[in-house]
């Protein structure tokens, strides 16, 4: 018998072709397709380092058609969506594709967003001083001053349309309240010429140190010196006068030390035991942020016999 016998070869190819349709049906029962939705980013691939890609859509929506035993494995971030800038220069690119790349057997159905127009402007660096505002009502009286920042320059990079809106870098902290020197960290805001916070830039650094020295408005007025007698003179003695040179100070110092303060008390003079008058020189404590004149007084306790 010839194997090229009909008889031969097509029970053969009869049973082939139906043990292939049990497969696929077996499949499609047991391990049928299936679709699902991810949201993927998009990335920007072979852009020249001296370039900047605009108006690059953040991620893409996609739909994707695969086998019930790959839905288990299948992350987003096995998914990629890219635009290949390879060769371009800068300028308008309407109708730029936003490619997507599966693993293994899976299929693209749909994607929300195919094309875009896009915008490659070149890359530029600028160099912005530290400005600090000062927000909040301050406790009355008082006024806040920068000390420093650190650093002193902001740096701003991107794309040279965005980065030449950049006119000042500001600071804003907050000083409600606040009455004593402080240190913080806080968000630095590019605005344009305009006051608005220009987008699209990197800022570096993101945050600075300030530091804020709170002062109080002065005053300048006068204050009489109060004298303190400590023990008693001997006995049979008595403590008939005790005077001040000069009797009163002229102080200069925030106001919240005149509402603190009706009188400047004196260093204590001890007359334990004292059988004659006693005259000390005491010098005066400067207020804290100010200054008082004189600068010592001479103190008399006249003491005499009863």
């Amino acid at each position: 018998m010839k194997y090229t016998n009909l008889r031969w070869w097509l029970p053969k190819f009869l049973c082939l072709m139906a043990a292939f349709a049990f497969w696929v049906y077996v499949m499609n029962e047991q391990n049928p397709l299936v679709e699902n939705s991810y949201t993927v980013p998009v990335e920007v691939r072979n852009l020249d380092r001296s370039l900047v890609a605009l108006n690059v859509p953040q991620r893409v929506k996609v739909k994707i058609r695969m086998n019930r035993s790959d839905l288990v494995s299948m992350r987003s971030d096995n998914i990629k969506a890219y635009v290949d800038l390879d060769g371009f220069t800068d300028g308008d690119y309407p109708n730029t594709p936003i490619h997507i790349s599966v693993p293994g057997n899976e299929t693209v159905i749909s994607q929300d967003q195919t094309y875009f127009d896009l915008f490659i402007d070149t890359y530029a660096v600028k160099s912005l001083p530290a400005q600090v505002e000062f927000i909040g009502a301050l406790p009355a009286g008082f006024k806040a001053e920068r000390k420093s920042t650190t650093p002193e320059y902001i740096t701003v990079a991107g794309a040279s349309s965005r980065t030449a809106l950049a006119d000042r870098a500001i600071i804003s902290v907050n000083v409600a309240g606040k009455s004593k020197d402080f240190d913080e960290f806080d968000a630095v805001n590019v605005l344009d010429a305009d006051g608005n916070t220009v987008t699209g830039i990197d800022i570096m650094p993101t945050r600075v140190r300030v530091s804020v020295h709170m002062s109080e408005d002065q005053k300048t007025g006068n204050i009489p010196f109060k004298p303190i007698v400590k023990g008693e003179p001997a006995e049979g003695y008595k403590v008939s006068e005790i005077t001040v040179t000069p009797p009163v100070a002229t102080v200069k110092a925030p106001e919240s030390y005149f509402d603190k303060n009706t009188v400047v008390e004196l260093e204590e003079i001890d007359i334990t035991g004292a059988k004659e008058s006693v005259t000390k020189k005491i010098d005066i404590p400067k207020p804290e942020n100010g200054m008082i004149i004189p600068g010592a007084v001479t103190v008399h306790v006249k003491i005499e016999k009863e």
